[in-house]
């Protein structure tokens, strides 16, 4: 009985196995269909290997970014105590100073959240024109990418020499 079952069952694997191997495919219709399916990825990775020193650059400009924000949020927290110590003594003229530099600090601020909306849209683009295969688009928008992202690096280092400024007058 056991043997029977058995054998039932490696006849029920076998045809089920073979009815996937029997199905044929249309004319010319899956073969087709599947070259291009891995042509396509292999013309995208050409594609981004020639903008592969560009991305380095951006990574490069992302990481120059973090540190520089690591760096105004360690002056923030020396500033927080040196602002509750001014409130302390009543340094009242260096927090009116301090105040008019935080303005400035604001103003800075929005500006670099216009540029990373713009950097984001660069880089949206890029991925986009990357995808749709525009080699001369997508060099044009990761060039803009990275100027970008150099001005808000920059707005970044001038936002830092800012909170220098209060730490002098409230030191």
């Amino acid at each position: 009985m056991k043997k029977k079952l058995a054998v039932l069952t490696m006849c029920m694997m076998l045809i089920g196995a073979g009815s996937a191997f029997a199905e044929t495919p249309a004319q010319g219709t899956a073969a087709d269909p599947t070259a291009a399916q891995i042509a396509a990825p292999v013309k995208k990775l050409q594609l981004m290997k020639e903008f592969q020193d560009e991305l380095h650059a951006v990574n490069d400009l992302r990481a120059v970014r973090l540190e520089t924000k690591a760096e105004i949020v360690r002056k923030q927290d020396r500033l927080l105590d040196l602002t509750l110590a001014a409130k302390e003594q009543g340094k009242k003229e260096g927090l009116k100073q301090a105040a008019q530099i935080r303005k400035q600090i604001h103003a800075l601020g929005q500006e670099t959240g216009g540029l990373y909306d713009s950097m984001h849209a660069e880089i949206k683009a890029f991925r986009e024109a990357v995808k749709n295969r525009d080699s001369d688009q997508a060099q044009t928008h990761i060039d803009n990418a990275i100027r970008i992202f150099g001005q808000i690096n920059a707005k970044l280092k001038e936002k830092s020499g800012l909170y220098d400024q209060i730490i002098a007058i409230l030191d």
